[in-house]
């Protein structure tokens, strides 16, 4: 039975009479359940026929170079293509190569203590410029998997610090959006049915895994690897894809572990569903910061954060943003995280308004306006958070519409704040802040607490 509406300025008593408050609760339970219900996902496997090739009988060797084991990983390629499908078996050993680009009907199958190390060599990946070629790509494709208990090596180590430097000097010119340009170690577009099972990718120059405009990817018991300080080294990026299942992996990453984007606007990410996932370092389950072309059914459920920057996270700022909808989060334990929960629509964060500034003149409204609505978080525990309990701020021109958070227990250094929201229901929700109030409830969002 619900006991009080919780308001910044009368935490503690109905600001309401008691009928009315009762009404708006019901009626914002209404709102928040008239969204669709995040559908199960379960995205089709790839068919790839039972032969099999071994990329040494083509001439690739430990002890080979670069040039040649990448011609020989090419060559062995198109022989399985031309036998129809089949899978290219990597044995034991590191094997040095450049460029990569994978087929249909093709599973790259990398053996205990198979190492493919990548060249640092720019010339082996670039297009032209700034622009370049991934590691491994797979292009309008159907039916590939990377399978095994390998490892594919980035390097990134040779390209980080030049990265930095050159990031460094453009935000000092006033071109902070500036880059330097640096490969992605696996990239995936225009393609159906793949799947990622039990391999590594480590060290990558930028994001390791990047799905785009594809459908029916599954990556199963993989884990990223790179340095805390890698710039840029997200785990896997679904952009702009349908049906994703990312389910038994380890992230520990230099910047986000997953990250949801979808950056055109004609093109939505839809039916993602994120489980029994490791998070370490890294800045978590991120959705953003490009979500022009909108995100509808995201699950993620079962998993542990263990010292990333942040649990929960969705930013993206004016001009870049999009409606992201039908979202749920359950079943989450975290410990030595920054932030629990965070959701803003501004980033990068330094642009947000400080907890207590009266909240700005709304801007004009458009499609590439961020939009956040009917979102679920019930399950959670987060311990010993480094910065706070979470924050949920949006903008004044489109209000973050539906949030449920339900069994919620945090305890952080400052406590949950709230700006800009509105059909906010909490249940169960409890916050212990070591500074300052549990909740900075500001006066620009509408939240009701119920209590059993």
């Amino acid at each position: 039975m619900p006991a009080f509406i919780h308001h910044p300025t009368c935490p503690s008593r109905l600001p309401f009479p008691l009928p009315v408050a009762l009404l708006l609760l019901a009626f914002s339970t209404a709102s928040l359940v008239r969204g669709a219900a995040p559908r199960e996902v379960n995205p089709a496997l790839p068919s790839i026929p039972e032969r099999s090739f071994r990329v040494t009988d083509f001439g690739a060797a430990p002890d080979g170079t670069e040039d040649g084991n990448t011609a020989a990983f090419a060559k062995a390629i198109a022989a399985v293509v031309q036998a129809g499908g089949g899978r290219l078996i990597v044995p034991a050993g590191v094997f040095r190569v450049g460029h990569i680009e994978l087929a249909g009907r093709l599973d790259l199958h990398l053996e205990k203590e198979a190492r493919l190390l990548f060249s640092t060599d720019p010339e082996a990946y670039r297009i032209k410029d700034r622009k370049f070629r991934p590691l491994v790509g797979a292009s309008g494709v159907e039916d590939v998997a990377i399978t095994g208990e390998g490892v594919l090596d980035g390097q990134g180590s040779a390209w980080w610090s030049e990265a930095r430097k050159f990031k460094d000097a453009a935000r000092a010119r006033g071109d902070a959006n500036e880059e330097i340009g640096r490969p992605r170690l696996l990239v995936i577009e225009k393609s159906r049915r793949i799947l990622l099972e039990a391999i590594t990718l480590t060290n990558s120059p930028q994001f390791h895994c990047v799905v785009s405009r594809s459908e029916d990817f599954t990556a199963r018991g993989v884990t990223v690897r790179a340095p805390e300080h890698a710039p840029n080294t997200d785990g896997i990026d679904p952009a702009a894809s349908r049906r994703v299942l990312i389910t038994g992996c380890t992230f520990d990453t230099g910047d986000d572990c997953i990250a949801i984007k979808s950056g055109r606007p004609d093109s939505p990410v839809e039916d993602v569903l994120v489980e029994k996932c490791r998070f370490l370092r890294g800045h978590g389950m991120s959705v953003g910061s490009e979500t022009n072309g909108g995100l509808r059914n995201l699950i993620v459920r079962d998993c542990v954060f263990d010292g990333t920057d942040a649990g929960i996270r969705l930013k993206s700022p004016r001009g870049r943003g999009g409606l992201v909808e039908n979202c749920t989060y359950e079943n989450l334990t975290m410990r030595n995280v920054g932030v629990a929960i965070y959701i803003t629509s501004y980033y990068p964060e330094r642009l947000m308004p400080k907890p207590g500034a009266a909240v700005s003149e709304p801007s004009i409204r458009d499609p590439n306006t961020p939009s956040w609505r009917n979102i679920t978080i019930r399950n959670i525990t987060a311990r010993d958070c480094r910065k706070s309990a979470g924050i949920i701020v949006a903008l004044p021109e489109e209000p973050l519409d539906g949030l449920l958070l339900e069994n919620v227990n945090i305890d952080a250094p400052l406590g949950l704040r709230i700006a800009c929201a509105q059909n906010v229901l909490m249940k169960n929700v409890n916050v212990k802040a070591a500074n300052g109030p549990a909740y900075q409830i500001e006066p620009s969002a509408r939240v009701l607490v119920a209590k059993e």
